[in-house]
């Protein structure tokens, strides 16, 4: 075995090695992982060969460029961690610890591995900080809330007629960028992402059904979208968009008892509403309304260089901010 670990670009590893270690994960996926290319990511692999075959496989996306380059495992709420081969299992210990120790020296500002599922030991130089997600067990298939006032919601969506389908990229796009729009208008920040990044989701949602993208609108208006990902046996709640005008109609509600009644039909186990921002109570109150418990879990963060300086001055960045993101579609070229 090649015990040296190798930085290696998405397309330079073999799908079918890189497949083989993701097995039924989703977030470790070549697809997924590709999908940052549209963000300005660069997907790459951090890696451990025994002869042709993978050893171990680290997932993550690059961001920037020396000496302000960022790495992370994975990038917007969703999961990372180390892959290995099943058969060598019992190596993961010390492949985590070649991984980990060349991705140090690789000298990244910063690098995080968020470890929903702890498939690492405690990295030398990196630093834990635990997270919680809230992970709602799935017992009945008619994925109703247990809580009276969201189940109150649901009837009253029911009522109002609202009409719930799978996203149609062609036919919805325009009103879901609308969304896309409002949500960030609501929050007073940029989109995160914009127009090619949906496009290519919702191209890959039309082959791999682990993408689960839920469309509402009434009256031919939209509504609100939600985006989940199933994860192992966990339908995993990665983004909603909602237009506020409707809230009378309580959408939301509506439509996740649509997802989790599917996903109790289909054999997944769990609803995971990911982990909540500090401060925000009202989120986590809503959250915690439709059950489950808090699950911890460790995220590793290592901090070099000018993002050592920044992370030092705590809350004066010296990192770039983030650009600000066009949700639009790609304006056409002019002629000279």
């Amino acid at each position: 075995m090649n015990t040296a670990a190798e930085r290696r670009p998405l397309d330079q590893i073999a799908p079918a090695e890189w497949d083989r270690l993701a097995g039924r994960s989703f977030f470790g996926s070549r697809a997924f992982v590709a999908l940052w290319r549209h963000t300005g990511g660069t997907p790459v692999g951090w890696t451990v060969t025994s002869g042709a075959r993978l050893a171990a496989l680290l997932p993550g996306v690059e961001y920037g460029m020396p000496p302000v380059l960022r790495f992370a495992s994975l990038p917007d709420g969703c999961y990372g961690g180390l892959l290995v081969d099943p058969e060598l299992a019992g190596d993961r210990v010390r492949l985590a610890a070649d991984v980990l120790g060349a991705v140090l020296r690789h000298g990244y500002t910063k690098a995080c591995v968020f470890d929903f599922h702890r498939t690492l030991p405690a990295p030398i130089g990196f630093a834990e900080e635990r997270e919680t997600a809230r992970v709602i067990l799935l017992d009945g298939i008619d994925g109703r809330p247990r809580d009276a006032k969201l189940r109150s919601q649901v009837r009253r969506a029911e009522r109002e007629g609202i009409r719930v389908g799978r996203l149609d990229w062609e036919r919805h796009h325009a009103g879901f960028l609308q969304l896309v729009a409002l949500s960030a208008r609501h929050h007073g920040v940029n989109p995160r992402h914009g127009y090619a990044f949906y496009e290519a989701l919702a191209r890959l949602a039309t082959f791999d059904p682990r993408v689960r993208w839920y469309w509402c609108e009434r009256d031919g208006c939209p509504v609100s979208s939600h985006v989940y990902f199933v994860e192992g046996d966990s339908l995993f709640a990665w983004q909603t968009q909602f237009d506020r005008r409707w809230s009378g109609l309580k959408p939301n509600p509506c439509i996740r008892q649509i997802a989790c009644a599917e996903a109790a039909r289909d054999g997944i186990r769990r609803l995971n509403l990911g982990s909540t921002p500090a401060g925000a109570n009202g989120l986590a109150s809503y959250k915690a309304r439709w059950g489950g418990d808090e699950v911890a879990y460790p995220s590793w963060y290592a901090w070099q260089g000018v993002g050592a300086l920044a992370r030092s001055w705590r809350g004066r960045s010296v990192l770039p901010r983030p650009p600000i993101v066009r949700v639009g579609p790609p304006e056409p070229a002019r002629s000279a």
